[in-house]
């Protein structure tokens, strides 16, 4: 509440910011800088015959995602986007509980800078919550798929449970899945949303899983790192042996996306920053989150006890992983000694764990060797802040220009596809 106080944002936009997380609240007020929008042709010379698959993007929930398939009895309950003041807003009963919008691309495809999102969805381009409009941009971008995660209160499902009990945030879950499967069949097969899944409990988490693989032909599911500060049983537990044992058969990836767990990038700034200095070294912070999922799991020994599982490190960037992985390959050695894991770091992560590049340059260019490149993926979060829109072909040539062709392809299409038990 300290910080809400400090900043006090809520009162320009007509709402108290205690009510929706403090100093957020200035990530969606109105303005910001306009970038504008280019004209989008496609693929180019250097990608074209590539169907690039575009591993992480967000999809904006509709308004009646879940009051429009609730029953009669449930429908007092459910998610609602309201607007209030100058802002849309998600609520359950009267209480706020998120900003509604999440996109930073406007109707004109102009990108806002210094924002987390325009504060009103009828201001956000379609493409963020519309099928339609979502392909036609992919088209005029050159990407042919993308991987989609969720882009409200729901990032992760666990934190339902800040809102809801566990029975009604198991109902949610299963709408919003089912939701994601329609979505995928009437996109085509182009749109693919990462599930989500009651991970309190065991059994209705293994179920929904095998619902998910069986019923929805959905590709992979999204999880929060670190259960236990949620106060659920970590991944060493029992716990989640039915879930890893389904993911391990099934080679269905788990994805781990970067503030959905692990380190609070903002938390750890320093007292004083203002809110754009804090969404710059935040957002920075939390890809060591990431650094963190994987060195947990590298040593952990479930990799050697699920040799099929496939783990993602989604929007986290590539150019720290060769400095983990050579920092793990000495600690194991220096601090487990009687610990022996059966494999090296580095063939743990090129035998099962995938992570993605957007913004970078030096990586691509010269890292792929030691990272591995069938362990490299393309993504351009959109329609986020910090997306490669408006012209991710034009990052793509400055970043992959330089590779031979069979490394590009397997960057932007066939790692991916791999990874996703994708067929194009």
């Amino acid at each position: 509440m300290a910080d809400d106080a400090k900043f006090g944002f809520g009162e320009e936009l007509g709402v108290d910011a205690t009510q929706v997380g403090g100093w957020l609240v200035d990530a969606f007020k109105p303005g910001g800088v306009l970038k504008p929008g280019v004209e989008l042709t496609g693929t180019t010379k250097l990608t074209d015959g590539i169907k690039i698959v575009d591993v992480d993007t967000h999809f904006s929930e509709a308004p009646d995602l879940w009051s429009a398939r609730l029953p009669e009895s449930m429908k007092h309950r459910a998610p609602y986007m309201k607007r209030v003041g100058a802002m849309d807003y998600w609520h359950i009963g009267d209480q706020i509980i998120s900003p509604g919008g999440a996109s930073v691309i406007d109707k004109n495809r102009n990108k806002v800078l210094g924002r987390l999102s325009l504060p009103t969805v009828d201001q956000i381009h379609p493409a963020a919550y519309d099928t339609k409009e979502r392909i036609k941009f992919m088209d005029d971008m050159g990407i042919h798929a993308q991987i989609c995660y969720p882009n409200s209160f729901a990032s992760s499902s666990v934190s339902l449970l800040n809102w809801v009990d566990k029975e009604f945030a198991e109902v949610l879950i299963k709408i919003y899945n089912d939701d994601r499967a329609h979505q995928q069949k009437e996109s085509g097969e182009r749109l693919f949303s990462m599930a989500l899944l009651p991970v309190w409990d065991s059994k209705a988490l293994a179920k929904e899983a095998q619902r998910c693989i069986e019923e929805l032909n959905m590709k992979g599911f999204n999880l929060p790192d670190r259960p236990e500060q949620f106060g659920l049983p970590g991944f060493m537990t029992d716990h989640w042996a039915p879930f890893f044992e389904i993911c391990n058969e099934r080679e269905i990836p788990i994805n781990f996306h970067i503030a959905t767990g692990g380190i609070d990038g903002f938390s750890i700034c320093w007292d004083g920053l203002d809110f754009p200095r804090k969404l710059a070294v935040g957002a920075m912070l939390f890809y060591i989150g990431n650094a963190a999922t994987l060195g947990n799991f590298i040593v952990s020994g479930l990799l050697d006890k699920y040799p099929k599982l496939k783990i993602v490190s989604v929007e986290s960037g590539i150019g720290w992983i060769p400095f983990m992985l050579e920092a793990l390959e000495y600690q194991v050695d220096e601090m487990m000694p009687e610990k022996k894991l059966q494999r090296r770091p580095v063939e743990y992560f090129r035998d099962q764990m995938f992570a993605s590049y957007w913004f970078e340059r030096v990586a691509p260019q010269t890292m792929l060797d030691k990272i591995g490149p069938d362990n490299v993926m393309f993504e351009t979060d959109f329609p986020h802040p910090t997306s490669l829109y408006p012209d991710p072909q034009a990052h793509i040539t400055a970043s992959l220009g330089g590779v031979d062709k069979v490394t590009l392809r397997k960057v932007l299409q066939d790692n991916a596809m791999r990874c996703y038990n994708l067929k194009f």
